[in-house]
């Protein structure tokens, strides 16, 4: 299913001039006769977690809007002033309590026209106890390879390709 294009500019976030149609990249897009600026594609970045501990995978089950009750990695949107890393422990820390640390990225996640990036990134847990916020999640729980919860519980499709990735991820060999 495509998705309608996100909305664009009408004027320039910078100075407030009119935008008008130039072509770059072989595109018509909006932009300002002043200073330059441009309005390419407006893609949100979402940064999340495959924190792993004992074989298994820790998932939060959601409490809100419409994916109420499905389960998800831990993680959310990049704030502007924080790297995609810098979001991932943040994330990861609000809604489990788990401090964790970076194994690098596993995976990311994107559909055309749908305006987000994910990133997924293997982590391990360095410090906290586990508890969910509970304005974000009802529980949250280890699940082993074998036992995840099926698709139909998953509550993004980047999560259920950073499942996958994470069943199919062989660390490298000596």
């Amino acid at each position: 299913m495509r998705h309608p294009p996100p909305p664009r500019f009408a004027y320039c976030p910078r100075d407030g001039t009119l935008l008008v149609p130039t072509r770059i990249d072989g595109r018509d897009r909006p932009t300002c006769p002043v200073c330059g600026f441009a309005d390419f594609m407006h893609v949100q970045i979402g940064s999340n977690t495959v924190v792993e501990r004992d074989g298994g995978v820790l998932l939060v089950r959601l409490n809100y809007g419409p994916r109420n009750g499905s389960w998800a990695l831990p993680g959310g949107l990049v704030e502007n002033d924080e790297t995609a890393e810098e979001a991932a422990r943040r994330e990861t820390a609000e809604e489990t309590g788990f401090n964790v640390s970076l194994d690098g990225l596993l995976a990311m996640w994107m559909r055309p026209g749908f305006p987000i990036l994910v990133v997924i990134y293997r982590a391990h847990v360095v410090s906290g106890q586990l508890r969910v916020a509970p304005d974000e999640a009802s529980e949250a729980a280890f699940f082993a390879k074998d036992q995840l919860p099926p698709l139909e519980q998953l509550a993004w499709p980047s999560t259920v390709h950073g499942l996958d990735a994470w069943r199919a991820y062989e660390p490298p060999r000596p």
